[in-house]
């Protein structure tokens, strides 16, 4: 073997700018009381959404119901939909910890052939190894579910266990185990032995739910707990309407105002309260109320939808809240204009009917947030700076990790305006900023003001942004002296319009 080339010009390859921190979703988040989305977890549907929350909730539940709801909605052209629907877990109640089978279309025979199984279970703080289990006298499916029950127990003293129930569902097809007592308590299977009867009652598939048991939460707990599992939505709901109550709605919108334009919180109000809950949550950014009047309905689900749907991709892709249409019956929440002038002063999106020429037509109103004047309150504005301060977090730490270094100098600054002017044209494109629209004297001055530029507002109007990176030092948290890029971004929003006047002039 002749000697090694890399004696003289070793190299070493490797991929440039490979290192892409994912951008975050603004798919739906709703909040769940089933315990079939165990407590601390966030289950993802995908593609089918609707299908598949059928079969994960049940085909008449509140839950699929608003999966089914919220998968029917397409965007205006370029035409899209939303992707993916995020279930989290909120514990209103206290819980048993259940295992929910999967469908196996078990066979009774299966069963009976079974003189000494066994099955490796953990209900709360106690394992217990089941042995001899016998199933040879079972003359139905719910036969063999009491016979395991009566196992589990005989097998320890702690109510958990004691007065545990284990059932047959003939429709699901599954064996279903609910513990004897509420409250924090794992629930699992060991590792499989000799005559384990674990995949025959379906507890050991992959569809298989193991739900732990868990003490009552409050929603903005749910919602921190939901976080630390996942942050990649764009809004998110609470599908116990009621439950949540005006000061536990409170909490949750100060929590979620205080993220600074991450997520919209949807809150659902009625005809009776509204006035209440605007008085209680008027001043907080990011919420919008929602008024549901028709059982079965879900009118936060158009929102939630809309904003998962626009591929920010694509040319032109931003969307008018206001105007879209839902799954939803004709004759909706509201229908006159005592009642729309009702909830418009109160700042309530609700479904409303209008007609021409005979044909009724109804469709979302007014796409509004809660909040002051500092804050977007306009849906499509909101989800349009989501999208842009989540690509540039992206981008900047996938700068970050990709590069050798961001100099503290000329070069380093030319890289931070580089990534951030890549966003800035996609959102020229997309329609996330806007062009020519008309500013006020109010905010030409703001703009000098931040800019400290007598012209930047014309280039704002003109160009859509104006944009600056300068480096600085400061203390950082060793107590030496660091230094950081510090970008400012005056971009021209997206507003919509929102009604066309016109003035005929006959002669």
């Amino acid at each position: 073997m002749p000697i090694s080339i890399n004696r003289y010009v070793p190299i070493t390859s490797g991929v440039v700018g490979a290192q892409v921190v994912a951008e975050r979703s603004r798919c739906g988040l709703r909040f769940t009381t089933d315990p079939k989305v165990p407590a601390g977890s966030v289950v993802t549907l995908s593609d089918d959404i609707g299908a598949l929350a059928a079969a994960l909730f049940g085909s008449s539940s509140p839950d699929a119901e608003f999966a089914a709801q919220y998968a029917a909605y397409i965007s205006p052209p370029p035409a899209s939909k939303a992707k993916e629907l995020r279930f989290a877990a909120y514990v209103d109640v206290a819980r048993e910890p259940r295992v929910f089978g999967a469908k196996t279309n078990p066979v009774l025979a299966s069963f009976t052939a079974i003189t000494a199984g066994t099955l490796p279970l953990t209900l709360g703080a106690v394992s217990v190894s089941l042995a001899g289990l016998n199933f040879s006298t079972a003359l139905t499916l719910a036969d063999v579910a009491s016979i395991l029950q009566t196992a589990i127990r005989a097998a320890n003293v702690a109510p958990v266990w004691a007065t545990a129930t284990v059932t047959y569902d003939a429709v699901a097809s599954a064996f279903n185990l609910v513990g004897g007592a509420t409250g924090v308590a794992p629930v699992a299977l060991g590792v499989a032995v000799t005559g384990d009867v674990g995949t025959l009652l379906g507890w050991r598939a992959a569809l298989s739910i193991f739900s732990p048991g868990a003490a009552p939460q409050q929603p903005v707990q749910a919602l921190q707990i939901a976080e630390q599992v996942t942050d990649s939505f764009g809004s998110f709901s609470y599908a116990a309407a009621g439950a949540v109550t005006v000061d536990q709605a409170e909490a949750v919108a100060l929590y979620n105002a205080g993220l600074n334009i991450k997520y919209q919180f949807y809150y659902q109000v009625t005809l009776a309260n509204a006035a209440q809950v605007y008085a209680q949550l008027s001043q907080y950014a990011s919420t919008g109320l929602i008024l549901n009047g028709l059982a079965g309905e879900y009118k936060e689900s158009l929102p939630a939808a809309i904003g998962a749907a626009i591929d920010y991709a694509r040319t032109n892709c931003v969307v008018n809240v206001m105007y879209r249409q839902g799954p939803f019956a004709n004759e909706n929440d509201v229908s006159d204009d005592t009642t729309a002038n009702a909830m418009d002063a109160l700042r309530v999106n609700y479904y409303g009917t209008t007609s021409n020429a005979g044909q009724k037509l109804a469709f979302f109103q007014r796409g509004y947030l809660l909040g002051g004047a500092t804050a977007p309150l306009d849906m499509n504005v909101h989800f349009n700076e989501q999208w842009l301060k989540s690509s540039l977090q992206a981008d900047f730490l996938s700068g970050q990790l990709s590069l050798a270094q961001i100099g503290a100098d000329d070069a380093g600054r030319g890289v931070v305006m580089g990534l951030l002017l890549g966003r800035v044209i996609q959102a020229k494109r997309n329609g996330v900023i806007s062009i020519g629209k008309p500013f006020t004297a109010l905010q030409q001055i703001a703009v000098t003001q931040i800019t400290g530029d007598t012209d930047a507002w014309r280039d704002v109007q003109t160009n859509g942004y104006w944009a600056d990176v300068v480096i600085v030092p400061y203390t950082g948290p060793s107590n030496t002296t660091e230094y950081k890029a510090v970008y400012t971004l005056v971009y021209s929003k997206n507003d919509v319009v929102r009604k066309i006047e016109g003035s005929h002039n006959l002669v």
